[in-house]
């Protein structure tokens, strides 16, 4: 039986961001969607993980997509749940901990957050994960993305910020699990430089990558041809 696949939103966006990249795509598969963007719970990525999985079906197996935070989340539930796993998507996320200085954006971001509240941190946030081109391009679909997502709650965007902040560096599990994994990359993604994942993929046979030409942080908007394609070669692949 093939696995259902699990669809892991990222930090400053919630499960929506899959109504704009799902629809006439991936038709035969059985679908789970969470949404976490207004917990508040959550002091770990790995709380994330477990609460996640505890509402997911019992009897079945998965293949999970992250974008971003929701790889972060992936790669714990593939830890902590190896057998309920059959593949991982990364799109624009990492292994990689954060580093002491990204650490120390995150308490920032948390503190903007915690004065000037969801809408202020949203409407500057949402342009920086596209290329500018893209989005001046794209005027309506940037006012449409900030106008949905104004009203995740404070508390959830802070308790993601700093649930990031101390995440596990995952690079060892990458390096050795069997779980196959494709990351799926921007060229000019500012967040995830794709040579720090090609970097630790090297020599991993059963990993793959992709690095989405003139893409940012956002393939699924920036790309979403080309980025339904490589998870679907990906799926395939496992299932052959």
């Amino acid at each position: 039986m093939r696995p259902s696949l699990v669809f892991l939103h990222g930090f400053g966006e919630d499960a929506r961001m899959w109504d704009d990249f799902i629809p006439g795509r991936f038709s035969d598969a059985t679908m789970h969607i969470p949404n976490y963007a207004d917990w508040s719970d959550c002091l770990s990525i790995a709380a994330y993980a477990q609460k996640i999985e505890q509402n997911l079906p019992y009897n079945e197996s998965f293949v999970l997509i992250g974008h971003s935070m929701g790889g972060y989340i992936a790669l714990e539930m593939a830890k902590k749940f190896p057998e309920r796993i059959q593949g991982i998507v990364m799109l624009h996320s990492t292994p990689l901990a954060d580093s002491t200085e990204k650490q120390a954006q995150r308490d920032k971001t948390a503190t903007f957050i915690q004065e000037h509240g969801s809408e202020s941190f949203i409407r500057s946030f949402v342009t920086n994960l596209f290329t500018p081109e893209f989005v001046e391009s794209h005027r309506n679909l940037m006012e449409k993305l900030a106008d949905r997502y104004v009203f995740i709650s404070q508390a959830g965007l802070i308790g993601a910020t700093l649930a990031m902040k101390v995440r596990a560096d995952l690079v060892e599990f990458v390096k050795s699990t069997n779980i196959p994994i494709l990351f799926v990359l921007g060229e000019k993604d500012p967040l995830i430089p794709s040579n720090s994942i090609v970097e630790i993929l090297a020599g991993k046979a059963q990993h793959k990558y992709v690095i989405l030409a003139a893409v940012a942080h956002q393939g699924c908007y920036e790309a979403p041809e080309e980025t339904y394609i490589a998870i679907h070669q990906f799926i395939n692949e496992i299932h052959a």
